[in-house]
This record gives C-alpha cells, sequence and structure tokens, in this order.
C-alpha cells in the first residue's frame, strides 16, 4: 500500500541578474530535497488553477463612500458637530453605499501553482 502527500509548489522559476538557468533550476530542486527525505519520492508535478475573489473595490469603495459621507453630512448638518446623529448616519451610511457599489467591481481571478506529490510505501 502506498502513502501520498503534496505540497504546493511554485509555478515559475526567478533568476537573479547574473544567474543563470541553472542556478534558477537548483533553487526548484532544492525544494524537493527538502520533501524527499523519510522514503518520500516525488511522483508528479501538476498544475493547478485556483480562483480566489478579488475584494480592493468592496474596500475602496466603503472607504471613499465613508469619506463623502462624513462630508455631505457635515454640509448638511452646518459644521463639523460629530456627536450628532447625521454625522454619524453619514458615516454608515456612506461606508454602507461605497462598499455596495464596490461589489460591482467584484470578480475572480484565477491563479497558478504546482502540486508536487510525493509517494512511499506504508508500513
Amino acid at each position: 500500500m502506498k502513502e501520498y502527500k503534496t505540497i504546493a509548489g511554485p509555478i515559475g522559476l526567478e533568476a537573479k541578474t547574473g544567474e543563470d538557468y541553472e542556478a534558477a533550476v537548483k533553487k526548484y530542486a532544492a525544494i524537493i530535497d527538502a520533501e524527499a527525505v523519510g522514503g518520500w519520492e516525488l511522483l508528479l508535478i501538476q498544475q493547478i488553477a485556483v480562483k480566489k475573489w478579488i475584494y480592493w473595490t468592496v474596500i475602496i469603495g466603503a472607504i471613499v463612500g465613508t469619506i463623502l459621507g462624513l462630508i455631505i453630512a457635515g454640509v448638511v448638518i452646518g459644521g463639523s458637530r460629530y456627536s450628532d446623529p447625521p454625522f454619524a448616519g453619514g458615516f454608515f451610511l456612506g461606508g454602507l453605499a461605497g462598499a455596495i457599489l464596490g461589489c460591482m467591481g467584484l470578480r475572480k481571478v484565477t491563479e497558478f501553482f504546482n502540486m508536487l506529490v510525493f509517494v512511499k510505501d506504508k508500513k
């Protein structure tokens, strides 16, 4: 019977200025060598796609909406009286409206990584 383990590996190799191709490959080999101990052997390297949500538009929308809400509430109140309820309402309603508008920019981004699969005989 076999036992398997997987680890995430980098998708690409990066060579620093002045390094050659072999030096970059040796860095990847070092990852494999570090995991291939205690009877583990590399079986395969599989590229995996992972989709994840990008939330920056919601965060930026909430910040901009909050700032605009504070400005508008300050103008409506007729000054910057921070303790008045309309000022707090402008803060929260502006943030909520900005976040809702920011949701229009939500999107999924696909990222890739290499899954390294190791195998060894189970004792």
